[in-house]
């Protein structure tokens, strides 16, 4: 004698179903999607610095939330914490990675997030990520050297949307760590 559990196979398209629409329905929640920085950049780069805080311009307008990345199609793309936070923890991660080290000295980084948009109307996805970044002297607090770093990158519509924010934000620090003056500063 043999038992055989399991659901029916009507059961089973119906369950397969219902799987897919729950699926379906819990992307479209707008529930804070969790994120983890990766660093992965092949550069490297000596200095020394300390990375302080970021500011995410977008939510100083009171109608994007801190942890809420723009983007142009319906919904809301919403990050477990905040872009600023995110953003400069990304920094720290990538700048140690590659060598830079980041356990205090006389200069100081720190950045303004002047945009972080999702153009994702359409057959692809374009990223854009504006930051002004800024070193300062620790000591003086005179400013050494300044810049704004705009990237553009293009994915596939239905591509790992957390590889490629990871991405967007390790090719505005790359282009930050290719100038020459930026090097110098923390040296």
């Amino acid at each position: 004698m043999s038992f055989r559990i399991g659901i029916p196979s009507i059961g089973r398209t119906a369950f397969a179903a219902a799987s897919i629409v729950a699926l379906a329905l819990t992307g479209c929640a707008n529930m804070p999607a969790p994120v983890n920085y990766s660093p992965a950049s092949t550069m490297s780069a000596t200095g020394n610095v300390t990375v302080a805080d970021f500011k995410y311009l977008p939510a100083s307008d009171g109608k994007t939330a801190p942890n809420q990345l723009k983007n142009t199609a319906m919904g809301e793309i919403k990050l477990d914490k905040n872009i600023d936070v995110f953003f400069r923890d990304a920094v720290f991660k990538e700048f140690r990675f590659i060598g830079i080290k980041v356990d205090g000295t006389n200069r100081t980084l720190k950045g303004d997030i002047k945009e972080f948009l999702v153009d994702d109307l359409g057959y692809s996805v374009t990223w854009t990520v504006d930051v002004h970044y800024y070193v300062t002297d620790s000591q003086s607090g005179k400013l050494v050297y300044e810049t704004d770093k705009k990237t553009t990158n293009k994915t596939a519509k239905f591509a790992n949307v957390f590889e490629a924010l990871n991405q967007q934000i390790r090719s505005n620090i790359e282009e930050l760590l290719k100038d020459q003056d930026f090097r110098k500063s923390i040296n």
